[in-house]
């Protein structure tokens, strides 16, 4: 049966893909973690319950607190310059993502799965709402909402009936395209504001950066495991590259919402007022203020 040939592979999950073959301490772990077996379509290039048998996937799971930290630290700071509410909205789909990213690698179990990948369609959605310029927004709010709406739930069921992680990949994909697509023909529209590009920049670097690691995470993940090895701690935990994509994917987000919020105040015929907080020396993030009226 395959769900017996499953289990035996250390997992209970019938449509699996694992970035790296399991080995016998893997799925000894699994089979006597607190969750269980894993009921996840995916496994990633980090081995499971290293250090605790309470997580499935340490780095994966604790990189997703820059997620939090990213999208926590937009909304307090929009909220306190008064922003339009809809990128308040932006901040806190992106605060959903981080929370079940969490419970993904903590757990490897496919409820949490649905929590991180599902939440990440509808927050694009949300993206997608504000990209729109307010010309449009304002004349064809209830077709934009219908049409983000729309995609967002063919996305989901779906992809709840497929299991087809290329599936979502693309879907996801599509999203982001339209939206840097989007975020370029802003540019060119506001060429005398160069602190546009300067955020946009950021963000492209940290999202593409951080996709390209993510693919090459699981692509040669074998290379990579054999290469921790031979590194040893505590070099071999800086190659946890899903967890770098937690992070630049994070960044990427944080930063494209900041460059929308750019945008609006300037259609609103208004100067964009930006700052950057240092988060570490010679590492800082931007963030949109307004002053009172």
């Amino acid at each position: 049966e395959p769900r017996e040939m499953a289990d035996a592979a250390g997992t209970a999950a019938e449509a699996f893909w694992r970035a790296a073959q399991a080995t016998p301490r893997e799925i000894a772990a699994e089979k006597n973690s607190f969750w269980g077996l894993i009921t996840a379509t995916l496994d990633w290039c980090e081995e499971n319950y290293v250090f605790t048998s309470f997580i499935a996937e340490f780095w994966n799971t604790l990189s997703n607190c820059a997620i939090v930290g990213f999208s926590w630290y937009g909304y307090s700071q929009s909220a306190r310059y008064q922003l339009p509410f809809r990128f308040q909205l932006c901040y806190l789909s992106l605060l959903v993502v981080g929370v079940g990213s969490f419970l993904f690698h903590l757990t490897l179990l496919y409820p949490a799965q649905m929590m991180d990948e599902l939440p990440m369609v509808w927050a694009t959605s949300v993206f997608l709402y504000c990209v729109a310029t307010k010309e449009f927004r304002t004349r064809n709010w209830l077709l934009l909402t219908g049409l983000v709406v729309l995609y967002s739930v063919v996305v989901t069921v779906l992809y709840s009936i497929n299991k087809n992680a290329v599936f979502f990949q693309l879907s996801y994909a599509t999203g982001v395209a339209i939206l840097v697509t989007r975020s370029l023909i802003y540019l060119r529209r506001y060429p005398q504001q160069p602190e546009l590009w300067r955020v946009l920049r950021l963000g492209l670097l940290g999202y593409f950066s951080a996709a390209v690691v993510w693919k090459v995470d699981n692509l040669f993940c074998e290379y990579l495991r054999g290469f921790r090895r031979i590194v040893g701690w505590p070099f071999e935990h800086l190659t946890q590259l899903h967890a770098w994509w937690h992070v630049g994917a994070g960044l990427g987000s944080y930063c494209f919402i900041v460059f929308v919020s750019m945008v609006s105040v300037l259609e609103e015929n208004e100067r964009p007022r930006l700052r950057w907080h240092q988060l570490v020396p010679g590492v800082s993030i931007p963030y949109v203020y307004r002053l009172a009226p």
